[in-house]
């Protein structure tokens, strides 16, 4: 059974809620309050699944309560049921359910029954698909094997930006100053609103797997148990030691996935500063890894590391030098003429240049 808690401080509204939710047959009132505070403050008691909710309450408004409410439990689902049309945009925010007007309707309490039905079931684990995220070079998100259709552009980028910023709050102002600071403020958070409603739809049927949460004016996105080549390369980064070589390969993997840049095709000016970060991190730590090989002089592990360095770092001299050479020392001399060519065309397709004339000596 389903456990539900009825907020409303009038005390015929009240009952009469309650009275509806029982007669839906699988959701079971274990709490109504008058007084929102009594409420939360047997929210561990009770346990409930949904709390509806009235707006205009007592020592404490019915966003605030909900709001507080999933602090405590995030996977709660909120109704609100009031008499005030005015703040269903807050109430969307905060990834309510359903927003119903009173007096309560029947067929209007029955489609509101129907989504939570829905819900339930998409909670359920055997209607979950997996899930997978590329970011690098151009942005593919699939759920199974069907591509998501975005269908709206900002809802693409909206949800890049916050998987960007995985697990942090980003204050919806932020938001819309790095992705639209052209458009006039109201514009630009409307379309916010528009974007991140969007992203709930497209996702509804993995929101277990895929939270958009709503507090204090900031959105945070968490993306849970799944495949996402951008957060395995940012925990590779996170957990690489420079003394604990079960990291290295990880490490390279990570060099690998980001082969193409992080949302290169895409064209946000926002992303180009986190290319960069991971770009220089990834070059940091193969440095780190080359040392260690150095130590331990075994050669081919030299090789691999420069190799990894070259592709990240084409432009850098002592690195292609050094990786040159010790392809033609070891004998390895289609390698070496093979990474030369590579290097020729490199630089004169993002650089406008060529090797240097000791790389052309060594040649």
């Amino acid at each position: 059974m389903i456990k539900a808690i009825v907020i409303d401080d009038e005390w015929y509204n009240l009952e009469e809620i309650s009275e509806r939710i029982e007669k839906t047959g699988f959701i079971d009132i274990v709490g109504k309050y008058q007084n929102p505070l009594k409420a939360l403050e047997e929210m561990f008691l009770t346990c409930p699944h949904i709390a509806f909710i009235d707006i205009e309450l007592p020592e404490m408004d019915g966003i605030t309560l909900a709001e507080k409410l999933l602090e405590s439990n995030p996977s709660i689902i909120i109704v609100f049921i009031t008499s005030w049309n005015q703040y269903a945009v807050q109430a969307f925010d905060l990834n309510a359910l359903d927003y119903i007007l009173k007096p309560i309707k029947t067929e209007r309490f029955n489609r509101m029954v129907e989504k939570i039905k829905n819900e339930i079931n998409l909670k359920s684990p055997h209607t979950s698909s997996k899930l997978t995220i590329k970011c690098f070079n151009q942005l593919e998100v699939s759920i199974g094997a069907i591509p998501v259709k975005w269908e709206r552009a900002k809802a693409e980028e909206v949800f890049a930006y916050l998987l960007m910023h995985h697990g942090k709050y980003i204050h919806k102002e932020k938001i819309v100053e790095s992705l639209w600071a052209e458009y006039e403020p109201t514009k630009a958070l409307q379309i916010l609103q528009t974007s991140v409603c969007k992203i709930r739809n497209l996702f509804s049927s993995i929101r277990n797997n895929v939270k958009l949460d709503y507090s204090g004016n900031r959105y945070c996105l968490i993306i849970e148990n799944e495949a996402c080549d951008y957060l395995q390369v940012e925990k590779a980064l996170a957990d690489f030691r420079v003394n604990d070589r079960t990291t290295y390969h990880a490490i390279e993997n990570a060099c690998i996935l980001y082969e193409k840049g992080f949302l290169t095709e895409q064209g946000y000016i926002w992303s180009i500063a986190k290319d960069q970060e991971l770009r220089e991190c990834l070059i940091m730590s193969l440095k780190e890894m080359l040392k260690a090989y150095h130590v331990e002089g075994v050669p081919q592990n030299i090789i691999n590391v420069l190799q990894f360095i070259t592709r990240l770092a084409p432009f850098d001299e002592k690195i292609n030098y050094k990786l040159i050479k010790m392809y033609k020392e070891f004998g390895y001399t289609t390698a070496a003429l093979s990474h030369y060519e590579w290097l020729k065309k490199v630089l004169k397709e993002e650089y406008e240049t060529g090797p240097s004339e000791r790389i052309k000596k060594l040649m």
